[in-house]
C-alpha cells in the first residue's frame, strides 16, 4: 500500500512539474508572447524602420547650396591703379532629370516592401519554432506521466508479488527482476526530469522570458486529422509565401534599378540665384548641366543591373522548386505519422490494455509466470511512450508543413 501511495504521489507531482504554481501558458499565448519579446523579431521590425528611413533618404531632393564669390581678385597689379572687387551671395540647386528620383523612390518602396516581408517571414519561422518547442516540453511532461503510471502499475505487481512469495507461490529472483524494473523506471523518470528542464529552459528563451520561468503548459499534444489535399496546400503555400514574394520584390526591384541606370546618361541640371554687393539691382541668374560624356561608369552600372535582375529570377525559381520539394515532404510526413497515431489509438493501446489486464488476473490465480509478466509490462509501458512520440512527431510535421514556403531550418 505504501509503494502504491507513493507513486500516485509521484504521478501527482509529474502533473504539476512545469506548473510554477497559478499561472498557466496555452501554445498561443506562447506565440503572442514570443512574436514580441523574442529578439529576431524586434531586430525585424529595426530593419523595417532603417528602410523606411532609407526610402525617405532615396526619394528626398537634393539640398540647395549656399554660395559665396569673390570676384575680382587681384592676382597681377592692374596697370590703372586699383582693381574692380565684387562680392555676391546667393543659392544653387541641382535638379535630376525627370524620371530619375522616381525611379529611386520606386526602388526604395521596394527594400521597405521586402523588410515587411522579411518580418512576416521571421514571425512566421519563429511561431513554429515556439510550436516544436512547446510541443517538445508537453512531450516530456506526457512522457513523465506515463512513467509515473507505469511505476504505479509495477507496484500493484509487486505487492501482488510479495503475497505470492509469502505464502511460497513466488521465487525470490521474481522479487529481484521486479526491483530491478523498478529502478531502472527510476532512470528513466530522472533522465525525463533533466530534459524536461532544458525544453522549458530552451522555450523561455525563445519567449524573451528568464530560464527557470515555469508557467503551466496547458495545451496538450493531440491529434488533428489534416483534411486539405496536397494539391491545395501547395497552392495556399505558394500564394502565402513571404520567401517567394521578397525574391519577386527583388526582382522588381532589380527591374527598377535597371531602368535607373539607364537613365544614367541623361544630364541633370542646376539653377542659381545670386546677389552682388555693388549693384543691388542686378541679381544674377546662373543654370548648369552636367555633360556624362564618359560611358565607362553608365556601362558599368546597366552591367550590374542586368546581373542582378537576372540573379533575383535564378533565386525565385530555385526557391519555387525547393518549396515544392519540402510541401512535398512535409506531406508525406505527415501522412506517415498520421498512419502511425491511428494505428496506436485504433488498435495497440487497446489491445495491450486488454492484455495487461487479462494477465494480471491470470498471474494472480497462477496462470501466468511473472517473468511473462514482467515481459508484458514493459511492452505496455513501452507502447504508452510511443503514441506519445507519434504524437509528437505528427505536430512537428505539421509545423514543417506550416513554414514550408519559407527557408526553413532547424
Amino acid at each position: 500500500m505504501r509503494k502504491i501511495t507513493c507513486s500516485i504521489l509521484l504521478l501527482c507531482g509529474v502533473m504539476f512539474a512545469f506548473a510554477g504554481a497559478n499561472e498557466t501558458l496555452t501554445l498561443e499565448q506562447a506565440i503572442q508572447t514570443a512574436l514580441q519579446r523574442n529578439p529576431e523579431i524586434l531586430l525585424a521590425q529595426k530593419e523595417l524602420a532603417a528602410a523606411m528611413g532609407k526610402r525617405l533618404q532615396m526619394t528626398a531632393a537634393a539640398d540647395p547650396m549656399l554660395v559665396f564669390s569673390d570676384e575680382g581678385l587681384a592676382l597681377s597689379k592692374p596697370r590703372d591703379g586699383a582693381a574692380d572687387k565684387e562680392y555676391s551671395l546667393g543659392l544653387e540647386q541641382s535638379f535630376e532629370f525627370p524620371g530619375k528620383r522616381a525611379l529611386r523612390g520606386e526602388i526604395g518602396r521596394f527594400g521597405e516592401d521586402q523588410a515587411a516581408l522579411a518580418l512576416d517571414k521571421a514571425r512566421l519561422l519563429l511561431s513554429a519554432r515556439v510550436k516544436k518547442s512547446y510541443y517538445r516540453a508537453v512531450l516530456s511532461r506526457r512522457t513523465l506521466e506515463s512513467l509515473a503510471q507505469a511505476s504505479s502499475l509495477l507496484d500493484r505487481f509487486m505487492d501482488n508479488l510479495m503475497i505470492k512469495y509469502q505464502a511460497g507461490d513466488a521465487a525470490y529472483r521474481d522479487i529481484l527482476r521486479a526491483k530491478v524494473e523498478k529502478a531502472r523506471l527510476q532512470n528513466q523518470i530522472i533522465e525525463e526530469r533533466r530534459s524536461g528542464t532544458a525544453y522549458r529552459a530552451e522555450l523561455n528563451i525563445l519567449l524573451g522570458n528568464n530560464g527557470d520561468d515555469a508557467a503551466a503548459l496547458v495545451t496538450d499534444i493531440a491529434f488533428i486529422p489534416l483534411q486539405k489535399e496536397l494539391t491545395t496546400i501547395k497552392e495556399e503555400i505558394r500564394a502565402s509565401s513571404a520567401t517567394l514574394k521578397l525574391l519577386a520584390s527583388k526582382r522588381r526591384q532589380s527591374e527598377a534599378g535597371l531602368k535607373l541606370a539607364g537613365k544614367s546618361g541623361l544630364p541633370d541640371f542646376s539653377l542659381g540665384l545670386y546677389f552682388p554687393s555693388l549693384r543691388s539691382g542686378a541679381w544674377g541668374f546662373s543654370v548648369g548641366l552636367n555633360l556624362p560624356v564618359w560611358r565607362t561608369r553608365r556601362q558599368g552600372m546597366v552591367m550590374e543591373a542586368e546581373a542582378a535582375s537576372d540573379k533575383a529570377q535564378i533565386f525565385l525559381e530555385a526557391e519555387e522548386r525547393r518549396m515544392l520539394i519540402r510541401i512535398e515532404t512535409a506531406y508525406a510526413g505527415i501522412k506517415a505519422a498520421d498512419e502511425q497515431v491511428r494505428l496506436f489509438e485504433q488498435k495497440l493501446l487497446k489491445d495491450m490494455e486488454d492484455e495487461i489486464r487479462l494477465a494480471l488476473n491470470q498471474y494472480q490465480y497462477g496462470k501466468f509466470e511473472f517473468f511473462n509478466l514482467l515481459d508484458l509490462y514493459r511492452t505496455y509501458a513501452a507502447t504508452q511512450l510511443e503514441h506519445l512520440k507519434a504524437l509528437y512527431q505528427y505536430l512537428l510535421a505539421l509545423s514543417d508543413l506550416e513554414v514550408a514556403g519559407e527557408v526553413y531550418t532547424d
